[in-house]
């Protein structure tokens, strides 16, 4: 399949940060061939996209921590903070699910997240072979943690599940599909669990997965508990050690925890709108960037968020950090779009994902920027950052297939899907 996108402003978030301005762009299969000014000549058999100079092309955005069947739960444990949220609300209302609810909330939240131009998830949930049919229909890239409770009776059955997964599905659908270890946190976790596990992560060499002093108890009580701080205790533990370890949240952290860190090579998963909804606090961002830690931004899940829109994570991102430090430089807009595209790809350990380049991955999204809040045309990174929002997108595309075009998410019937998951809240969840 060929594609060629042409009188576009690519947005390329490359090492210089080049917007072209009525650029073009060539898709062949999976990958991107050309970057430039001029379209190529020969356009037989492709399909060619005009953008009219009224069309903004960029990376497709990168989701570093998801939980993705939660969409079943909207709405349903709002107002709470996290420890009575997850106690009380989540963990009885996930108890009561299914292999199929979980598909058709997966389902669900792939369709939100491609009509957001998200192309690549990063996800942890319990049940991860029901989320394989939601992306065979919708098939975003995605790396799958099974979320592991270190604490229960049958802690070393669930592991040795995640490794079959991994086995079973790392490389599926075109290779879309990576496998990770979730271990959920330290405090549903042993030490010696923790350990394992990053021992087992390290044989498999695949991705540690983990939620790390997300609020203030979970950070005191970890203190309390082994005379060291989450960070510390994985550190002790080995998670870092020759290991692609990602910190969810990271709250809570201290200047030696961001140093240690850095100097570990860790990459952290930013949650703006799920710290704040749950009053779980402020990560300290700019202490993280000065440091040179790689970040990708998240939404979490839509039961701690009720949106799965990293547009608004991008522009919180890059407001709320300037008014927590009273520090109007604190997270610029580059930043901001780096850490949902590029940064996020590489915090995931994607090489070739994130930016418009010659050779990497065709995972893009198609903007409509003849809107008001794009005029005047004065930096057009600036105006996605700050002015832009999701409604704009108008296709998406992961590995050069259109997974989202003109409203509608490809190969999914989305009046079935809301059907679906109205059944499961009316007679599994709301009873």
């Amino acid at each position: 399949m060929r594609t060629i996108f042409q009188n576009v402003h690519v947005v390329t978030v490359n090492g210089e940060n080049e917007v072209l301005q009525n650029g073009a762009v060539e898709v062949l299969d999976d990958r991107i061939t050309y970057v430039g000014s001029e379209p190529p000549k020969d356009t037989a058999g492709a399909r060619v996209i005009d953008g009219k100079g009224k069309k903004a092309l960029l990376p497709g955005f990168v989701n570093g921590h998801t939980h993705l069947p939660m969409v079943l739960f909207r709405g349903g444990a709002d107002d709470m903070e996290l420890h009575s949220w997850l106690n009380d609300r989540i963990f009885p209302l996930e108890a009561k699910e299914t292999p199929e609810s979980i598909t058709y909330g997966a389902l669900l939240a792939l369709a939100e997240l491609a009509r957001a131009g998200v192309t690549t998830v990063n996800d942890m949930y319990t049940q991860n072979r029901a989320l394989l049919p939601a992306l065979e229909k919708l098939p975003l890239r995605a790396t799958l943690s099974m979320g592991l409770f270190g604490q229960a009776d049958n802690a070393q059955q669930q592991l040795e599940d995640n490794v079959r997964f991994y086995h079973e599905v790392n490389g599926a659908l075109g290779g879309l599909v990576r496998v990770g270890l979730g271990p959920h946190a330290e405090y549903t976790a042993t030490a010696p669990f923790l350990r394992q596990c990053a021992d087992t992560a390290r044989k498999l060499g695949c991705p540690l997965h983990i939620h790390v002093s997300e609020t203030k108890k979970e950070h005191v009580e970890c203190k309390a508990r082994h005379g060291l701080t989450p960070v510390g205790l994985l550190d002790r533990e080995g998670f870092f050690d020759d290991n692609q370890a990602l910190l969810a949240h990271c709250v809570w952290l201290e200047e030696a925890d961001m140093d240690l860190i850095a100097r570990k090579g860790a990459a952290v998963l930013h949650n703006p709108c799920s710290n704040m909804k749950l009053g779980s606090g402020f990560a300290p961002v700019p202490g993280m960037l000065s440091r040179g830690i790689k970040i990708a931004l998240s939404t979490d899940g839509a039961a701690s968020n009720n949106s799965l829109d990293l547009w608004e994570e991008m522009r919180l991102c890059a407001l709320m950090h300037k008014g927590n430090t009273l520090d109007a430089t604190a997270v610029r807009a580059p930043e901001a779009l780096y850490m949902a595209t590029r940064g996020a790809a590489l915090a995931l350990g994607y090489e070739d994902v994130g930016s418009i380049c010659p050779g990497f991955q065709a995972d893009l999204c198609l903007v409509d920027i003849d809107r008001p809040y794009y005029h005047p045309m004065t930096d057009l990174v600036h105006h996605i950052v700050y002015g832009g929002n999701s409604r704009d997108v108008v296709m998406t595309m992961v590995a050069g297939r259109v997974v989202y075009e003109e409203g509608r998410p490809m190969n999914v019937d989305l009046e079935e899907v809301y059907d679906r998951v109205q059944f499961f809240y009316d007679h599994l969840f709301n009873v």
